[in-house]
């Protein structure tokens, strides 16, 4: 997802339809790629530019200090985030969530992708698979704090069959209904026929599978649902009225109570609004007078001040605290509009005064800065409760704009008191504003618990935060910026009313055009506690100073150490096209792989305002033991003329083996095999094609860069850019093993799962309902249409002898999408 796509802007209903290219489709699995637009005449800084700027940063040592919340570091869970950063806690959540019947595992995409009801969240049948995922995926990274989704909306999917009509709208045999509270005893297995999923028993199983909130295993956060204010937007075949303040707060407290009488050290988090208008009037508008006649007759100030009432007058009436944590999105306005305006857009969440370039920043002025406002109203309204910002993102993640502002931003949050903060998106730049915080130096390092006072000069050129450890302040870490896009920052950090003197230095920082954090500057001499150092222009800094004179022996600065790139160009791709349409891409030297970049238009045949091309670098790679597997690292391409998406290679690469409850993925250090890789198109959504329109989503590449890196001085000795038109006509397949197969049987016609004679989408539903509800869909199903023992041969169309599974109703559709030439596969 990129940011740009995700921001909430104008009006509501510019916000919502903005809101629908956000996820673009779930069912695209993001594997170690971003999505990004092109930045021309961005500045490549050089640590020791002549020129430059004087700033003065001034730590106080002896000032207030406030305790920095360890849980405002965190990261949504659906990209590979937990993978990529340190994070300190994961949310599972998204548009995805709000349809999700934790009885099967089936969802819904919404307006998202066709309404899509499907196994994307999860192909196991086990009941609350998604959160024991989530369980485990913290585990591994060491991540002690999780926050889940429940579902509030009225409805959850009935099955995984495919997009739902509007003909098929709730109430339906396509969903089930949700009831909050079963009144009843609890099953050990949900039933599955009843037609109700209810939402405390879904509590009740993931207290009795992985523990309460108080176990390593167990969930500690359950979040009231996902943006309620676009439930009639996003899924408007489940929920298609407006949420209304009645509705959204009944079902609030009725949700909250059944989780705090099940586990009541857990904590509740709402009510997760999207954006800005939703903070202020919920979603009503000229045709509704309910926000206008609450907010009359309670004197509010706008809808949370009304949310946090409602929450607390329940919890009074409960007995209990209801309501834990304050959950808000917020993409900026501003952020959107470039890279200038993205430097200067975390002001409006905490400087009074500020006016963004925005619609926010002309017209609501009243409520900035954003974050002391909602502390007023839960001050006032439901004192003692926790804010939390579930998502966020300000976007820049193809450029340092994106590393400034996410690190501007996890100071503002710890000056702030955020209790908890998860970042939507996984952009490199962006998530090197939260390494800058968790692990500086690659080995842990990061900033101190225990927030000090600290300033600049000029927040619009520099701004800065400083910490210290609550029980040690021999070390103080101070993040800087350098927002001038041209000029090297002379920084003076004056270290304050210290009891000690500071006697060295170490400067980390992402600047220029790498999202990689370098050790730019050591320093020895530390004296007055005064640390000098030049930034570059466009950066962000930790400065780590420590009372020890050896504290970075042994280190070595970047330009020490600073790494050689080659980068072979490839312009002629008409040339590099094989004949099932996919451009194979040469790798010279796979050791050094360090990334792809490529470039491209992307164009809508029907006119739509937004498109997205989801694509994957397919490759077949070699591991360590020696065995082969195929992978894939996928990218996206957005509407436009100047569409980039860069791929990185860090030597890591994903292996699947299994399906559904047994499907295994593990992370394994492999090269690049066969000297090639393939870039193929899997799918695309766009505004018309959600209106069930004909459109055709089309990709061409003007230009793909590859980029090897090798340490200094073992570069090839041509290292200059060059073009190449080799043509090839190959393609990347499955790694190859040694098996022995049968031959076909002529009876069979692969992929015709219905026996009609065509192979065609049908054919692989049936498969899937096959599998999904076999007492229905299977062999001798209720079903008129069924699986029967032909159907069911020629089903087994990928790896036939194998057993029918999802990859037999994949092949079809690879196959219909030109991706193959015929079956088996």
């Amino acid at each position: 997802m990129n940011i740009s796509a995700e921001g909430i802007i104008g009006s509501k209903n510019g916000g919502k339809n903005m809101k629908k290219t956000a996820a673009f489709i779930a069912a695209c699995v993001v594997s170690g790629c971003t999505m990004t637009a092109p930045v021309n005449g961005l500045p490549r800084a050089t640590v020791n530019a002549a020129g430059g700027y004087d700033m003065n940063v001034t730590v106080d040592l002896k000032g207030e200090k406030k305790a920095i919340s360890p849980l405002i570091y965190g990261v949504n869970q659906y990209t590979t985030d937990l993978r990529d950063v340190k994070a300190t806690a994961v949310r599972q959540g998204g548009n995805r969530m709000t349809a999700y019947n934790w009885e099967t595992n089936a969802s819904n995409a919404g307006s998202d992708w066709k309404h899509s009801s499907d196994n994307n969240l999860s192909d196991s049948d086990d009941p609350a698979d998604c959160v024991q995922v989530l369980s485990k995926q913290a585990a591994k990274y060491n991540v002690n704090y999780k926050l889940t989704t429940l579902q509030l909306a009225g409805y959850v999917s009935a099955d995984k069959n495919g997009p739902v009509s509007e003909a098929e709208k709730a109430p339906s045999d396509r969903w089930n209904k949700v009831v909050l509270t079963k009144n009843a005893p609890f099953a050990d297995t949900p039933d599955l026929t009843d037609g109700v999923v209810y939402m405390d028993e879904y509590v009740n199983y993931i207290i009795n599978k992985l523990g309460d909130s108080q176990s390593a295993e167990g969930i500690q956060g359950y979040s009231l649902d996902n943006e309620p204010v676009l439930w009639n937007d996003t899924h408007s075949r489940m929920h298609p009225d407006p949420v209304t303040i009645e509705e959204l707060g009944s079902k609030s407290v009725e949700m909250a109570k059944a989780v705090k009488k099940l586990d009541p050290k857990a904590e509740v988090f709402g009510p997760a609004l999207y954006g800005y208008t939703a903070f202020d009037h919920l979603d009503d508008d000229d045709a509704h007078t309910e926000w206008e006649e609450i907010k009359k007759a309670n004197n509010y100030h706008w809808y949370l001040d009304c949310y946090l009432d409602q929450m607390h007058k329940a919890s009074e009436e409960n007995g209990t605290r209801l309501l834990d944590v304050l959950d808000i999105h917020y993409y900026s306005e501003s952020a959107r509009k470039g890279i200038e305006d993205r430097l200067q857009s975390v002001r409006t969440l905490y400087e009074p005064g500020f006016s963004e370039n925005s619609w926010i920043g002309q017209w609501c002025m009243e409520n900035v800065p954003i974050l002391p406002t909602i502390q007023k109203s839960i001050d006032t309204y439901y004192p003692g409760t926790k804010l939390g910002i579930s998502e966020y993102n300000f976007g820049g993640g193809d450029d340092a704009s994106g590393t400034i502002a996410q690190a501007e931003a996890l100071g503002c949050y710890a000056d702030q008191g955020v209790y908890f903060a998860s970042l939507w998106g996984g952009e490199p730049f962006i998530l090197s504003g939260i390494q800058l915080y968790t692990n500086y130096d690659g080995k842990g390092g990061c900033f101190g618990d225990t927030l000090i006072p600290a300033s600049t000069g000029d927040v619009s050129k520099s701004s800065t935060y400083a910490a210290v450890n609550a029980k040690d302040d021999s070390t103080v870490t101070v993040m800087v910026t350098n927002k001038d896009l041209k000029e090297n920052e002379n920084a003076v950090i004056d270290l304050r009313n210290a009891d000690k003197s500071y006697k060295s230095a170490a400067v980390y920082a992402v600047f220029g055009d790498s999202e990689e954090i370098r050790l730019i500057d050591i320093i020895k001499d530390v004296k007055d506690n005064k640390v000098k150092t030049e930034l570059p222009a466009f950066s962000a800094a930790m400065v780590v100073v420590s009372d020890q004179a050896d504290a970075f022996d042994g280190l070595k600065t970047y330009e020490e150490t600073k790494t050689e790139t080659k980068t072979v160009e490839f312009t002629d791709i008409e040339s590099m096209t094989n004949d099932k349409g996919f451009v194979v891409v040469p790798i010279e030297d796979a050791e050094h792989l360090s990334k792809i970049i490529i470039n491209g238009a992307v164009t809508s045949s029907a006119g739509s305002s937004w498109a997205t091309a989801g694509c994957a670098v397919c490759m077949n790679v070699t591991a360590k033991d020696g065995s082969g597997f195929w992978t894939y690292k996928s990218y996206n391409l957005p509407l436009g003329s100047k569409s980039s998406a860069t791929v990185k290679f860090d030597g890591i690469f994903t292996k699947e083996t299994g399906e559904g409850a047994d499907k295994v993925k593990e992370d394994l250090e492999a090269t690049v095999a066969e000297g090639k890789v393939e870039l193929q198109k899997w799918w695309d959504a766009s505004e018309k094609s959600e209106e069930s329109s004909e459109d055709k989503i089309e990709v061409k590449y003007s230009n793909i860069q590859v980029v090897y890196e090798y340490a200094q001085g073992e570069a090839p000795k041509v290292t200059t850019t060059t073009t190449t038109s080799a043509a090839t006509t190959t393609t990347t397949s499955v790694a190859t093993t040694t098996s022995s197969t049968t031959a076909p049987d002529k009876d069979v016609v692969y992929g015709d799962a219905n026996c009609d004679g065509n192979v065609d989408l049908a054919d692989a539903i049936l498969i899937m309902q096959s599998l999904a509800n076999p007492n229905k869909f299977g062999l001798n199903g209720s079903a008129e249409k069924h699986l029967t023992e032909k159907g069911k041969r020629n089903a087994d169309c990928c790896d036939p002898g194998s057993g029918l599974t999802n990859d037999d109703a994949l092949s079809i559709q690879r196959l219909l999408l030109h991706l193959i030439d015929k079956l088996p596969e």
